[in-house]
């Protein structure tokens, strides 16, 4: 399968350069340490857990002045506009917006851009730049073409993320797409800030690799680039890279292919729940306002052309982005160390599912059952897979004198074709024996308000009239946590064993329920440390 995007017109670009800033990051980070980390997670320290999209017609007349699209575009919480092949019209106010790029020349990799433009000073606002789009990095004349752009550009572009963007899924075909091998001779000679890859299952070949709201094909994808992203450059595992993916947030059809549908907001939030869940940092949406210039690709979020008019779907992304980055700063000074599954009943998308290891009691040090119930109808009642991810510090020092430190994601990912979160949520039941570790409940990193909350024995939470997650003791240090979450999403926990939760100020977390803050945060223009807002 191909994805709907091409490369755009190339041009030519050039010089200037944005020292890289520290400021913000953990105090017990020294500058010193950071430099043991690969650029690609440094940069990510810096800037942020990364949501761009796709937007057209950014280089029009009217642009820079349209107060309605730039009200919507905040108030999508997406960081970063991603314009394609051009460099965006942004004047006056607009000068700060930050975005991503997919630039190219094919003559001279070296003048992708021209030296005008790195005297603007407009590359420090550039946060992510993709070399062209699917190619073929198997081609050893693209290959050197690649080695060539980016050793020119990566001094010039310190606090720029560099890489470029394969079709996930090799055995469906597509321009980019290729075997093991390519993909680490590519990492090996080109050496990427990330690994980068798209896959859109939602509604092509009448959702074949998407049965029993399991993403077969998607999740195969993750799974494979998320491989090689911790393998590193050298295959050695010593120094992991950032890993990001492209995710739908389109329908429609052209020559290489037809999507019938939209996501589902229980889809959309599977996508993007379940990336975060592998490790992913770095998500882009195609699209955030449709293209009918290649295609007849339609975006969900708006009712009127060019971003205007926005739909319920448009509210959906908005609060699901919201919710990603106020997990932001930890997950990006965080490693993936395990991916496990609980899987719901088999379905004809198994037989390209990737084989992600099954969950069991041997995967974590405390955790003895997760079990799930479909709190609804969809498939019959039947429950939906649960995706757990382990995480831990990217240095130790992020959570300072604290050593081994266990994190893990809790995902629901039961989605449906036309089902919201509500009609996809799932209880899990998780069981833990803390023993002689003298731990006595869990911490857990609000997506609702960022704070950091206490989960002790006692601990509730009203989900929905009638459906509470609570937190028991079971007698002998042993307990119970029973959470209940919606279609397609996650939580992120540590045990509480005194150390802090990376990326989040030292001080007593809130305890027992959480309070969402007044209205949506709206992603910040301009770069914050740790992607909040002041």
């Amino acid at each position: 399968m191909m994805s709907p995007r091409m490369s755009l017109a190339t041009t030519t670009f050039g010089t200037a350069s944005l020292l890289f800033g520290l400021s913000g990051l953990p105090a017990h980070a020294s500058s010193l340490e950071l430099n043991r980390l690969d650029r690609g997670h440094r940069i990510l320290i810096q800037r942020g857990l990364q949501l761009s999209a796709r937007v057209y017609g950014i280089n029009a007349e009217s642009r820079p002045n349209d107060d309605e699209f730039w009200t919507d575009w905040q108030a999508s919480n997406f960081t970063a506009i991603d314009v394609g092949g051009w460099t965006p019209r942004l004047e006056a106010d607009r000068e700060n917006v930050r975005w991503v790029t997919w630039r190219s020349n094919k003559q001279d990799p070296t003048q992708s851009f021209s030296d005008s433009f790195f005297a603007s000073g407009q590359g420090q606002t550039l946060v992510g730049w993709q070399y062209k789009d699917e190619q073929d990095i198997g081609d050893p004349t693209e290959l050197k073409a690649l080695e060539t752009w980016i050793k020119h550009h990566r001094p010039l572009l310190p606090n720029t993320l560099l890489y470029t963007n394969q079709h996930g899924d090799e055995r469906f075909g597509g321009s980019g797409s290729y075997e093991d091998a390519s993909l680490r001779r590519y990492l090996r000679r080109v050496q990427p800030d990330m690994l980068m890859q798209d896959t859109y299952p939602y509604g092509v070949w009448n959702d074949l690799g998407n049965q029993g709201g399991r993403p077969a094909q998607l999740l195969y994808a993750m799974v494979r680039y998320r491989k090689f992203a911790l393998a590193g450059h050298d295959g050695s595992g010593r120094k992991p890279i950032p890993y990001g993916l492209w995710v739908q947030a389109f329908r429609g059809s052209s020559a290489i292919g037809t999507w019938s549908r939209f996501p589902s907001e229980s889809e959309l939030r599977q996508q993007q729940f379940s990336a975060l869940t592998l490790g992913y940092k770095f998500i882009s949406a195609y699209t955030y306002n449709g293209n009918r210039s290649f295609g007849t690709w339609e975006s969900p979020f708006f009712s009127r052309p060019l971003g205007k008019g926005p739909t319920p779907a448009f509210r959906q992304i908005a609060e699901i982005n919201r919710q990603s980055l106020n997990l932001g700063p930890t997950l990006v000074r965080l490693l993936s160390t395990d991916i496990r599954i609980v899987p719901g009943p088999p379905a004809l998308s198994d037989l390209i599912t990737p084989k992600i290891p099954l969950w069991n009691p041997q995967a974590d040090p405390y955790m003895t059952r997760l079990e799930a119930q479909n709190l609804g109808t969809i498939y019959g009642g039947r429950r939906g897979d649960v995706l757990v991810g382990y995480f831990k510090p990217l240095l130790e020092s992020f959570d300072g004198p604290a050593k081994n430190q266990h994190y893990f994601m809790l995902t629901n990912g039961l989605a449906g074709k036309r089902h919201s979160i509500e009609q996809t949520r799932q209880k899990l039941t998780v069981e833990f024996d803390f023993g002689d570790s003298g731990i006595t409940g869990l911490q857990r990193l609000s997506r609702e308000t960022g704070n950091v909350e206490a989960i002790q024995a006692g601990w509730t939470e009203e989900v929905a009239p009638g459906l509470i997650s609570r937190f028991v003791s079971l007698g002998d240090r042993k307990y119970r946590l029973t959470l209940v979450l919606d279609g397609g999403t996650g939580d992120l926990f540590k045990f509480d064993t005194g150390a802090p939760f990376v990326g989040q100020a030292t001080g007593s977390p809130t305890s027992l329920t959480s309070t969402p803050v007044e209205g949506k945060p709206q992603k910040p223009i301009r770069d914050q440390p740790n992607g909040r807002q002041p």
